[in-house]
């Protein structure tokens, strides 16, 4: 029996899928995030400035921009050569196989060259990862790194599971298997994108790096209950927040959240004891986009709720 990683789908899992699931078909054929390269260029950008400073790299996005646009540019030469590379492996999306470890390996040689040796080569040494002088993760060790990797594609390329929660899972093995030397995080964020662009091509340029760097810490709290409960549901769920908040901007238009939001207080107006899931149903939304929806409301005050949540009602302000 083939390598299998320790998973359970739970209610907040499944939740998260359809309501992205929901968001992806909202984006038209012709939408800019499909079609426009000018955004293109701009989300890529943000990516790679994102996914490097994680990292530690201190370029401004301007610096990048330039790099990006072949402009030399003062600066660190290897922060410099970091986003260089980057560049080079993000342009690669197109033609990388997510389910080759041979792949996985060109995309590594191409993204860590003139950064470390042996570029491309999973780790000879054992590593860990630390917090000062903490040890708070040690990898795989080495000398089974190459048989768990191929354990790992193998599951990936037999898996059942949603795309979606496949692509988080990878995303968190990967990790904790830490094959290489250095660049993990580069790289694990990188395959988390392309897999993601195979069950949907406009995902390719889903700025979710963005998102994971605003949300840093939550990253490293995730990977390490993961880690604590040997199990990656933690780590899955933080992953489809961070999906589905990048995809909001580009799946539901303004004129959309108003629309709602109007038809949202309609209903409550007329129906003070109404429920979130009947306004779900009435909207053809999932669960979760009405439960924001309602907590928006009540946040810009247009909405309040008078007594408690099974027994009150809801109140229309003006």
């Amino acid at each position: 029996m083939g390598y299998k990683p320790p998973f359970e789908r739970t209610p907040e899992i499944d939740n998260l899928c359809m309501e992205i699931a929901e968001l992806v078909g909202k984006l038209h054929p012709t939408s800019s995030l499909s079609t426009d390269p000018t955004l293109h260029r701009e989300l890529r950008i943000r990516t790679i400035r994102s996914s490097l400073m994680i990292e530690g790299n201190t370029l401004s996005e301007e610096a990048v921009t330039a790099i990006m646009d072949g402009k030399r540019v003062l600066g660190p030469a290897k922060d410099i050569l970091e986003v260089e590379n980057a560049k080079r492996a993000y342009g690669l999306m197109g033609v990388l196989n997510p389910l080759s470890p041979d792949d996985l390996l060109h995309a590594h040689r191409i993204m860590m060259d003139g950064l470390i040796e042996h570029a491309g080569c999973f780790r000879s040494r054992d590593v860990g990862v630390f917090d000062g002088d903490a040890l708070i993760h040690a990898g795989t060790p080495a000398n089974y790194v190459p048989q768990v990797m191929a354990d790992l594609f193998s599951w990936l390329a037999t898996t059942e599971l949603h795309p979606l929660v496949t692509s988080c899972i990878f995303h968190y093995e990967f990790e904790f298997i830490h094959p290489f030397a250095d660049g993990n995080g580069r790289i694990g964020r990188l395959w988390h994108t392309l897999l993601l662009s195979h069950w949907r091509p406009v995902l390719a340029w889903l700025p979710i790096e963005s998102v994971i760097r605003e949300r840093q810490q939550e990253y490293y709290r995730a990977l390490a209950t993961s880690n604590a409960e040997g199990s990656s549901e933690r780590f899955v769920a933080f992953m489809l927040h961070v999906i589905r908040d990048a995809l909001l901007p580009f799946s539901i238009p303004e004129d959309e959240h108003e629309s709602r939001s109007r038809q949202a207080l309609d209903y409550f107006s007329k129906n003070p004891k109404g429920t979130v899931a009947e306004l779900a149903a009435l909207l053809g939304c999932s669960k979760r986009s009405a439960e924001r929806l309602v907590a928006n409301l009540r946040k810009s005050d247009k909405l309040k709720r008078d007594g408690s949540a099974r027994g009150g009602t809801w109140i229309v302000s003006g």
